[in-house]
């Protein structure tokens, strides 16, 4: 009798000792958070998503600087599934670790413009809030930009014309077009009123031009430039698959290493979240810890 109780007890003691030494299962993070901005004087939301192994060792990751699309903010990357798209990824071991940072640009095109240095606020203050705060590379090798619509259009363009800052970026439903947007073009008077508080109204071509992928493309080095991937749905409401084609073609032109897809789908988030895995996988490929 005492030596059944003697065994419960250690079967107990043991039961209880088990716990602390199977390690909590790793799992992925957002953080939402506010840094403040030099370019801008002022706080600046983002949401900042940290892999599984992060809380757990001092490893340092490659990070993805993402810029939303217009009337977005940086909850977006939460709020349209596109987290648990990676976290998914994560859990299957479908893609190596990164850090994915991503900045609230309001309205502004990311553009330095008359609303403020909101390219500044990508290349220079998120860079430097993420590197003080968080265990990510610090060299062009280990940053990436991955960019959605106008945060696309962003994405392109900056990506070339600060090759020194980036390895690669991709983009999706990259706002591609031959001219600004006029009334009867297909945008609404949202995005109208949008784009002429940036660019004016009429457009400040100078302005516009400076901004364009379309004119960086005929401009950006092939011997230094990022890695870019772009693609667009086959039939996006904007018509912003020529633009990509015309993208294609002035890259091609000039011997500039990228990829590019008109894929299935309209404009919006169905078909980003189709296509996310693709271009966080290209990111992954492209960019190292170092």
């Amino acid at each position: 009798m005492h030596h059944g109780g003697r065994s419960s007890t250690v079967a107990l003691l043991v039961g209880l000792a088990l716990p602390p030494l199977v390690p909590a299962a790793a799992r992925a993070e957002v953080r939402t958070t506010t840094f403040k901005s030099a370019a801008l004087g002022r706080d600046v939301g983002c949401a900042v998503h940290l892999p599984p192994s992060y809380a757990s060792g001092a490893a340092t990751y490659p990070v993805v600087y993402t810029l939303h699309g217009l009337f977005e903010s940086h909850v977006f990357w939460e709020r349209r599934g596109l987290s648990s798209i990676l976290d998914d990824l994560w859990a299957r071991h479908a893609l190596p670790e990164f850090v994915l940072v991503a900045v609230d640009g309001g309205n502004s095109f990311f553009a330095n413009s008359p609303l403020g240095r909101y390219e500044d606020l990508v290349t220079q203050d998120t860079i430097a809030f993420a590197e003080s705060s968080f265990r990510v590379g610090r060299t062009r090798g280990a940053r990436a930009l991955l960019g959605i619509s106008m945060g696309g259009y962003a994405a392109l363009r900056i990506a070339m014309s600060h090759p020194d800052l980036y390895a690669a970026a991709a983009t999706h439903s990259a706002m591609l077009l031959a001219a600004p947007p006029r009334p009867g073009s297909g945008a609404d008077p949202y995005q109208l009123a949008a784009f002429a508080r940036v660019f004016g109204e009429p457009p400040d071509m100078a302005l516009w031009r400076a901004n364009d992928p379309l004119e960086w493309a005929t401009r950006v080095d092939p011997r230094t430039a990022p890695a870019l991937s772009f693609d667009c749905g086959d039939h996006d409401r904007y018509g912003l698959g020529a633009g990509h084609e015309e993208l294609h073609r002035r890259l091609l032109t000039r011997g500039v290493n990228h990829q590019f897809a008109l894929r299935p789908g309209d404009h919006g988030y169905e078909y980003v979240r189709a296509v996310l895995p693709g271009s966080l996988e290209f990111l992954s490929k492209r960019t190292t810890s170092k």
